[in-house]
């Protein structure tokens, strides 16, 4: 009986696109994105909920439809199309999966990242990703025990052709509402993040950090402090310098991420590279090969950092994170599980879906909402650390997360 392969040939392929993927997060930074937030599927859809619910949900400083998410899913679709890969099908427990992608954004944003960047965050030298990291491979431990008890959403069915595209579709809406923002024609309900903004005083005054005062419209900045037209000091020149960039204000041209996330989604569709399917493979089957693309991840964005000097080794001072070691590892351990439970990571859902199905379309929908609920319910955590309910928040969905894998148990007859 011949010996079985752990590691196959596919291995490569992935390991070259997770090294691309990677280089290209790290790149995007260099090219504008936040530090260590080149490439973040939960983080940008949190900004696109921003643009659209920030008003109601407080994200004045987190709102902008970040393109590359509009080019991953546009290139993952034409990759599809072009290798007849695109077949429109789901009908596997989309409510369920609707809730664990609820889920997993809620969590993922109580770490600060999701199961990609956690990687990206590591190739910055940001040592508290470590903590995520740890989180992951407990969460995927324990989803790999719930799939040897027979956990299964049910399989997909093949479906009518207009359902396939709703993801596809959602992109188009999205490419639509960036272009018209872009070019000066931004509707009044929407909020968006200033290009390069940080807020003085939250909600009053707003410069950029190329010295524009952007709010209040009649200030002006003498000598590094903001100074209205009656002569009122409304923010002395400490307070200025010492604000920081909004990470919504901190980003790529829009073609430029257009184009990077097209390259990303293409390479994503051909290797099926997923940030959690490498670990989960490699526990419950011993198959190494999708973990290569999670090594190359990390190999790529670390070349990349220290070629254009973004590379800070160390726990202190990273961008747009907290040093709760506890809280990191409780949020991604439901994070990984989450992903497990829906089959796979947020970016492998959106390529699926680019792919025609439907089940990680609804996915990403559940990852959209939960990005909105999270910051509206306060829960969404800060570099000063986790938000006042997190803890309460992670038991709740640990307990959703245990009544799912109790729910589509194998029934024994």
């Amino acid at each position: 009986m011949a010996e079985r392969r752990v590691i196959g040939p596919t291995a490569w392929l992935v390991g070259g696109a997770g090294l691309f993927i990677g280089a290209i997060a790290a790149w995007l930074t260099s090219q504008g994105n936040p530090g260590n937030m080149g490439l973040c599927i939960a983080c940008f859809w949190r900004d696109i909920a921003g643009y659209f619910m920030g008003s109601q949900t407080g994200q004045a400083g987190l709102a902008y439809i970040r393109p590359e998410i509009i080019g991953i899913m546009l290139g993952a679709l034409a990759a599809a199309l072009i290798t007849k890969e695109f077949r429109p099908r789901g009908g596997s427990a989309p409510l369920l999966r609707f809730v664990l992608g609820f889920i997993f954004m809620v969590a993922a944003l109580v770490f600060l990242g999701c199961t990609v960047r956690v990687w990206v965050r590591l190739g910055g030298g940001d040592l508290t990703a470590i903590w995520g990291a740890v989180g992951i491979v407990i969460g995927v431990v324990i989803g790999v025990f719930v799939l040897r008890k027979g956990f299964n959403l049910g399989r997909a069915k093949q479906l009518a052709a207009p359902l396939g595209w709703i993801l596809p579709a959602i992109a188009v809406v999205l490419l639509v509402f960036a272009l018209v923002t872009e070019y000066g024609a931004k509707p009044e309900w929407a909020t968006l993040t200033p290009a390069k903004g940080k807020a003085v005083v939250p909600g009053e005054v707003v410069v950029t950090t190329d010295g524009d005062v952007i709010k209040p419209a009649d200030a002006t900045l003498v000598d590094g402090a903001v100074v209205a037209a009656d002569g009122t000091v409304l923010a002395d020149a400490e307070k200025v310098a010492s604000a920081g960039a909004m990470p919504g204000g901190l980003r790529a041209a829009l073609w430029i991420s257009l184009l990077a996330g097209a390259a990303i989604g293409v390479a994503a569709q051909r290797s099926r590279f997923c940030s959690i399917g490498g670990i989960r493979d490699s526990i419950l089957v011993r198959r190494f090969d999708l973990l290569f693309g999670v090594v190359g991840l990390v190999i790529g964005a670390t070349i990349v950092n220290m070629l254009f000097g973004q590379y800070n080794l160390g726990f202190e001072g990273q961008p747009a994170a907290h040093n709760d070691a506890l809280g990191s590892i409780a949020a991604m351990t439901l994070a990984g599980l989450a992903a497990v439970l829906m089959g796979g990571c947020p970016l492998r859902q959106m390529i699926m879906g680019s792919e025609g199905d439907a089940d990680g379309a609804i996915a990403v929908v559940g990852m959209f909402a939960g990005a909105g609920f999270s910051h509206w319910a306060g829960l969404a955590s800060s570099g000063a650390g986790l938000g006042d309910n997190a803890w309460l928040a992670m038991a709740v969905m640990a307990v959703i997360l245990g009544a799912i894998a109790f729910i589509k148990r194998p029934r024994v007859a």
